[in-house]
């Protein structure tokens, strides 16, 4: 896998500007999220880190404040990327956080008010979310027939990387400088994006030969026709759905994974971040290195997806209930490597599934099912989480999402998804 995913970005022009603009919105991402963050007052803790909350009170206004607002805009978003020209769009959405995240950083973090600090970080998620979107429905046109598996592994791994490498270069550079030269760098990583969008040569056809206007007036039928091409497409709805699956796993068990590390570790940042970022991402990395394999090894993406999904429920069901470091690492490595098979599967059902006309509105809807994952995960933590079970509730959550798991199975057999080529 690592060298064909070499191949593909030495022999596809195309593709390998498309994940250049994609690592360096996420790199971006990485060092603005680490710097800026944490410089917003938000109720009595600092920062928006969904991940890095530190109650399931703190997680559920975390969620609720930053998730919301994007999920009720996502789907028309995902109209524009398919009407609209996606190079373009890519460089609004790195340039236009470039801008106002320089101006920030040289004017000076200190003397920005907090709800203009937390606008821009809000700017930040959300160009991030058009950018991921934009690049998922245009890879397909970048590869020119290669393999869409192999494509989505490059840009899993990759963007992963890239934003922990993002987040390790402010976390050093803030040992030595202030908060508002590493803004300013964020914003600089954000602008090398911006400029590589413009320079791609296929990303889709733009479909919009219309005024805003009359765009405006055609957004909801639009929406509407995107929302039933995927429920009409059975490949389509049921990678969405077992996407909004994987991530309720996933932000349950990361963030409660977290609360149980700063027990056990009296706080001790770096090493939560080595458990629930390191592990996670050396899961990533395996999955990177094995998924060719695996997926020639399986009938179908659906398989593999399948199969993903229950290696990362069986890991947190096991190991949920033992409350040791060793053990928190070894079910967030497990939590990466299935995240990471099931995703580029996902993408990869998806992308086959639905004509370049209608990925946009698809993978806008992948964006509501990443924020409901999260509101689902808030809410049942403020309901059900307490110190005394937590290590119960986090293996039922690995049963529970094994049980759903089987309930998946059973539809993808039933509209053939588990013996199509992959």
């Amino acid at each position: 896998m690592l060298k064909r995913g070499l191949r593909l970005l030495v022999q596809r022009r195309d593709f390998a500007l498309l994940m250049a603009t994609q690592f360096a919105a996420q790199a971006g991402d990485g060092i603005i999220q680490a710097a800026l963050a944490k410089l917003v007052a938000f109720g009595n803790q600092k920062g928006f880190d969904l991940e890095g909350a530190r109650s399931p009170e703190e997680l559920l206004r975390i969620t609720l404040y930053l998730l919301v607002p994007y999920t009720i805009l996502s789907p028309f978003l995902g109209v524009v990327i398919d009407r609209w020209d996606r190079r373009r769009l890519l460089f609004v959405a790195n340039g236009i956080r470039a801008l106002v995240l320089v101006i920030i950083g040289l004017v000076g973090t200190g003397a920005v008010p907090d709800g203009a600090l937390f606008g821009a970080f809000l700017l930040t998620l959300a160009s991030t979310r058009v950018v991921l979107a934009t690049k998922s429905a245009a890879l397909p046109a970048t590869l020119e027939g290669e393999s869409l598996v192999e494509g989505n592994a490059v840009s899993q791994l990759g963007g992963a990387m890239f934003q922990l490498g993002g987040v390790a270069a402010a976390f050093i550079a803030a040992e030595f400088l202030d908060t508002s030269p590493i803004v300013v760098v964020g914003a600089l990583v954000y602008a090398v994006g911006s400029a590589t969008a413009l320079v791609i040569k296929r990303a889709g056809k733009a479909h919009a030969a219309t005024t805003l206007g009359q765009e405006a007036a055609r957004v909801v039928k639009n929406i509407v026709a995107g929302i039933a091409e995927v429920s009409r497409t059975p490949a389509a709805g049921a990678a969405i759905t077992t996407y909004f699956w994987f991530r309720l796993l996933w932000s349950f068990s990361i963030v409660g994974i977290g609360f149980i590390a700063r027990e056990l570790l009296a706080d001790n940042d770096l090493q939560i971040l080595i458990i629930t970022g390191g592990a996670g991402a050396a899961g990533v990395v395996l999955g990177f290195l094995m998924a060719n394999r695996i997926n020639a090894r399986t009938r179908s993406s659906g398989q593999l997806a399948l199969l993903a999904g229950s290696l990362a429920g069986a890991a947190v069901a096991i190991l949920g209930g033992i409350e040791m470091k060793a053990t928190l690492a070894v079910m967030t490595f497990f939590l990466g490597l299935g995240f990471f098979l099931g995703k580029i599967s996902l993408d990869t059902m998806v992308q086959q599934a639905l004509g370049d006309d209608f990925r946009g509105r698809a993978f806008s809807l992948y964006d509501i099912a990443y924020n409901l994952a999260w509101i689902v995960a808030a809410g049942a933590m403020n309901i059900f989480w307490t110190g005394s079970a937590q290590g119960v509730l986090l293996a039922g959550m690995g049963v529970v999402f094994l049980i759903g798991i089987a309930g998946l199975a059973l539809w993808y057999r039933k509209t053939g998804l588990l013996g199509a080529p992959s």
